[in-house]
């Protein structure tokens, strides 16, 4: 699991300054339908050699698994049937490629906890890409702070950053371990915040591994999401569809109710 250090996120809550890397100049750039969250996922090079943006996508996830007998095993698991890919930079990193999907707030779950738990991703591309995608707007004014609210910084693993601008609204999911009197714990996925303000988005000076996020919090917000750096949970930021403000319950989301025995598929959802 990728640890996001406590003491690294704390360090972040600082002035932000000049982004880092961007897409290349003229990329096509789509927005997320209604509904959707836009996904930042970095993927082997090969994964997007062959893709553009608007390409319709089946999301795989190679989870390794051990069954009765022992022997691990890399199992296939279909994390989203159909995806759009909103933006992609090939080469963004060392034999890495950083594709945006498109995915359903559950989908969005499953996708942080895959890139936690740093679980081999595949994308098939599907045919006839694009239908109902409508292009990415120009970037939007710069926003305020509002009365009332904080603005919170978080350091953030680059991904989730690159294709953030300010004025986007974006859902924040928190992968976490909690304790278990039983002594056993798992991942878990959970949308921690909806719908808040960007403020900001950057690369810290000197240094690329890390961006820091400025968002726009009510104080109960700020408290939450402060005990989640705290607790050095996993956080994705997921950016929404133009226009949506809508939110809902979300379920938290376990690979064991995809990858597990009937029974832990079953499990109760507390």
């Amino acid at each position: 699991m990728k640890q996001r250090l406590a003491a690294a996120a704390l360090a972040g809550l600082g002035a932000l300054v000049a982004c880092g890397p961007k897409p290349e100049s003229g990329i096509k750039a789509f927005a997320p339908p209604t509904g959707r969250r836009a996904f930042s996922l970095a993927v082997d090079g090969g994964q997007t050699r062959f893709l553009e943006p608007g390409d319709a996508v089946e999301v795989m996830l190679l989870a390794e698994t051990l069954p009765p007998d022992g022997r691990r095993e890399a199992r296939p698991e279909i994390l989203a049937p159909r995806a759009e890919v909103l933006r992609m930079r090939r080469g963004w990193a060392e034999d890495a490629g950083l594709v945006q999907l498109a995915l359903s707030p559950e989908e969005a779950q499953y996708a942080a906890l895959a890139a936690d738990r740093e679980d081999p991703v595949l994308l098939n591309k599907l045919p006839a890409g694009a239908r109902g995608l409508a292009p990415a707007a120009a970037a939007p004014p710069g926003p305020v702070l509002g009365p009332g609210r904080r603005g919170l910084s978080v350091l953030v693993y680059a991904d989730q950053a690159e294709f953030l601008r300010a004025g986007d609204r974006a859902d924040v999911i928190a992968a976490r371990e909690p304790a278990r009197a039983s002594g056993k714990a798992e991942l878990t996925a959970l949308t921690l915040l909806q719908d808040v303000l960007v403020l900001g988005a950057g690369a810290p000076e000197g240094n690329d591994e890390w961006a820091s996020v400025q968002l726009e919090l009510t104080p109960g917000q700020a408290s939450a999401l402060a005990r989640a750096v705290g607790a050095e949970d996993g956080l994705s930021l997921v950016a929404r569809a133009p226009g949506d403000r809508a939110t809902r319950p979300v379920e938290p989301a376990r690979m064991s109710r995809r990858l597990g025995t009937a029974a832990e598929r079953g499990s109760p959802r507390s």
